[in-house]
């Protein structure tokens, strides 16, 4: 087996500081990391000029819990469970302390000095607008100004009240409009005012909104009990934050608000394919408190997250909304912010008060009247029934009552050794012995993946592969036609920049034609454009990770996208929407009523194949030259692809898995449940949780099974979602059997000193290593010559 860590000047060091595994961080360990941090991430002066001038360290993670998932509502930071009302609400106040502490810094009590001035009141078609400038601040002589405007319907009232909300849609539905002067691009002078408390602007914001609300309760048609707030994007952020710090505000539709707001920082960041802590605070450093930053890559230490600040506005009422490709959002991370939250709504006896609504469309969707019609509900003016198009609702309790499925995990025995080359007690000394284990192994790993349905293939001139399935076909039609059948990466493509990777000159060099393959998945294979006619290359399937409204497509990732390093090294690359996300999000939710007994893990790896058959069956293809090259998840189903599949030639799996016998709960990492309980990608694994040991495979076993084909593992030192130690054996285990077939440098071991993202570097340094296996032409190469 070749190894190949990245050294860096002072890697032990660091090395040390980053994984601490013997207890707290010393001063001297925080220092390493934040030296790292300035070294190894994108520049972020805001950030470094506040801590030269503070001294501020980063905090010592291991004092934090470590969830990989979401922080629990109901547990408090010591561990002691939520029971009651009266309990909710000294969590709260915790929750509220955490985020100041860690995202919008210290944010002031209301302002004490407040003067209102009349500047116009004009009357309407029907309502009258006043515009009124009000003073506020700490003290007398020490005061800003926010100037609101109110467009209040003719009538007697009282009429409900929505800050930030459209008066063109809101004087139509009865209700006061209200809007402010300031932004969080742009919060004013209040900060210089109040020095004592470090608030970044979505604080700053906030606790000017506290000032409006203390104006629109003076207001004799403002019904008092009725008082909305809602914004988009980044206002989106801070209507949520508002509405969590100030309780007078009865409801709150935070639309798109992305990380930061509802969206959770553990669900999307370059784990998640979009946009994180280290993108928010670099590009956007005056929203947040620069400490936030700290926690580029350590988001699952993060002590708050967005399910946490949207349970913070419990009892009262939040409708969550987002657009169905929403690149600034997540699909998924969204519900399980609902799911996480809902909890904390029913133990208050108002689990109705939590809603989502979800608009076919990109970032900018949004549906004003269809979050009037919620808004009626919660106000009591409508009594209609909302209905919230749940698209991941995924009950493992559920699937085994419908399936009936048991496993006796007892019935497996322990596995303890370490030596892959002798099972049962028997000795492997041959290649021709290992490859009969290796049919043991491959059977246990089908039967995890569970039964499949079979596919059908249409005889030779016939009509071809069945159709796709209706919810593969696009989102339904909803009332917002801005996207009815979602392309995203024709939207990608057409918008182009660094905000998704897809720039020169890969953009320019990168042909593509669609290339449909298994059971309607719709494939699309890029490929160099200047490719010679008659030339077969060598092909890549690229396989995304955990990127639910982009697919294949990345955002929030400014190096070039691996498909176009890939083509612009001379491969073909298909890619595709794996099952679930993407334009593919429709399957989940029917999958295991459909397939009780089959796997969303096995329709990928079956997709996979398929892609396989596709690829050998076109012209432009070498047939034995076709490798995987996944991500995340992606490369999870990229070992299993070709654990099972030995036409792929070679693998390259990034972030791809950590040993699930030694994945316990108490890792922190997310164990068995993250395939069984989080995201239902492997049901049957859950029957191990709390018995991993007696697994009938782990993945040193499937690598092993690739053998003597080349596989690189990239294993970052700072994977929140493995234990990068246990990755290393794991891969050292399986070099055993490499060695066994002579070949031990068809086996890679890369470690870069980071977290879990894709930089340059570790792109490139994977598409060399192809590049060495599969000798392609390179296309840039051929044209600046």
């Amino acid at each position: 087996m070749t190894t190949r860590l990245f050294r860096l000047l002072g890697v032990v060091l660091v090395l040390a500081a980053l994984a601490h595994p013997l207890g707290a961080m010393t001063q001297r360990d925080r220092s390493s990391y934040l030296d790292w941090m300035v070294k190894s991430l994108p520049s972020a002066p805001q950030f470094e000029q506040w801590q030269q001038r503070t001294g501020e360290l980063p905090p010592d993670f291991d004092t934090f819990p470590r969830n990989n998932f979401l922080p629990d509502p109901l547990t408090f930071m010591n561990g002691r469970a939520v029971r009651n009302a009266s309990d909710w609400n000294r969590r709260r106040a915790e929750i509220r302390q955490l985020l100041e502490k860690w995202q919008v810094g210290t944010v002031p009590p209301k302002a004490t000095t407040f003067k209102t001035t009349v500047q116009s009141e004009t009357p309407g078609n029907g309502y009258v607008t006043r515009v009124v400038a009000i003073d506020y601040g700490p003290q007398a002589g020490k005061t800003t100004t926010v100037t609101v405007t109110l467009t209040i319907p003719q009538g007697p009232g009282p009429f409900p009240v929505m800050i930030g909300g459209a008066a063109s849609s809101l004087i139509r539905r009865g209700y006061i409009a209200c809007s402010y002067t300031g932004t969080v691009d742009a919060p004013g002078a209040i900060a210089t005012l109040y020095p004592e408390h470090d608030f970044a602007s979505m604080g700053q914001v906030a606790f000017t909104l506290q000032t409006v609300v203390d104006h629109l309760l003076t207001v004799p048609q403002v019904d008092k009990a009725r008082i909305a707030i809602t914004g988009y994007s980044r206002a989106g952020k801070m209507a949520l934050i508002a509405a969590a710090l100030d309780e007078r505000i009865a409801a709150v539709v935070a639309g798109s608000t992305g990380v930061g707001g509802v969206t959770p920082w553990r669900l999307s960041g370059e784990y998640g394919m979009g946009e994180g802590v280290e993108s928010t605070t670099r590009s956007f450093p005056i929203w947040f408190h620069p400490r936030l930053r700290f926690f580029s890559g350590k988001e699952d230490r993060l002590p708050v997250d967005g399910n946490l600040i949207v349970a913070m506005v419990a009892p009262r009422a939040i409708l969550i909304q987002y657009g169905l490709n929403d690149e600034v959002t997540n699909t998924w991370s969204h519900e399980q912010a609902y799911y996480s939250a809902r909890r904390v709504f029913s133990l208050l006896q108002q689990p109705n008060r939590i809603g989502l609504l979800r608009v076919p469309g990109f970032h900018g969707s949004n549906d004003v009247e269809a979050s009037l019609d919620w808004l009626d509900i919660q106000f009591g003016r409508s009594t209609a029934a909302w209905d919230n198009k749940l698209m991941f609702d995924w009950s493992r309790a559920q699937w085994l009552k419908d399936s009936g499925e048991q496993i006796d995990p007892n019935r497996y025995p322990a596995q303890t050794a370490t030596d892959l080359l002798s099972k049962s007690g028997a000795k492997i000394a041959s290649t021709a012995d290992w490859e009969k284990a290796a049919a043991g192994i491959r059977a246990a790993i089908n039967g995890m993946l569970g039964e499949n349905p079979g596919l059908y293939v249409a005889p030779a001139g016939g009509r071809g592969a069945a159709a796709p399935p209706a919810a593969a076909r696009g989102a339904a039609p909803g009332p917002n036609p801005g996207q009815l059948r979602p392309d995203v990466p024709a939207w990608v493509i057409q918008r182009g920049g660094t905000a998704f990777g897809w720039v020169e000159p890969g953009r320019s060099l990168a042909a593509m034609r669609p290339l449909n393959f298994g059971y309607g998945v719709t494939g699309h294979l890029y490929f160099p454009n200047n490719t010679p006619a008659g030339t077969r290359l060598p092909a890549v399937i690229w396989l995304h990770g955990y990127s639910y409204p982009l697919g294949y497509m990345w955002v929030y990732r400014s190096d070039p996208h691996p498909i176009l390093a890939l083509v612009n090294a001379g491969y073909a690359v298909l890619a595709f929407d794996q099952a679930g996300f993407g334009s593919r999000m429709g399957e989940f939710a029917p999958f295991y009523k459909r397939h009780p007994h089959w796997s969303l893990m096995g329709r990928m790896v079956e997709d996979t194949m398929r892609a396989v058959d596709a690829l050998s069956a076109d012209a432009a293809i070498d047939p034995a030259r076709i490798s995987v090259f996944g991500y995340t998840i992606g490369g999870t189903v990229g070992l299993y692809a070709a654990a099972l599949d030995a036409r792929i030639k070679s693998v390259v799996s990034i972030s791809g898995f950590t040993p699930m016998r030694t994945d316990t709960a108490d890792r922190g990492t997310g164990g068995l449940a993250r395939y069984s309980e989080e995201r239902a990608l492997l049901p049957r694994l859950g029957f191990f949780i709390g018995h991993e040991s007696r697994l009938p495979y782990d993945f040193d076993e499937l690598i092993a099974t690739i053998a003597p084909r080349p596989v690189l593992v990239v294993e970052p030192t700072m994977d929140r979602a493995t234990t990068p130690a246990d990755v290393r054996q794991a891969v050292d285990r399986a070099g055993q059997v490499y060695n066994l077939y002579s070949a031990p440098d068809k086996l890679t071991l890369n470690e870069p000193v980071d977290y879990t993202r894709l930089t340059a570097a570790t792109q490139d340094e994977a598409v060399r290593w192809m590049n060495r296996i599969h000798a392609p032409t390179p296309v840039v190469a051929e044209q600046t010559r």
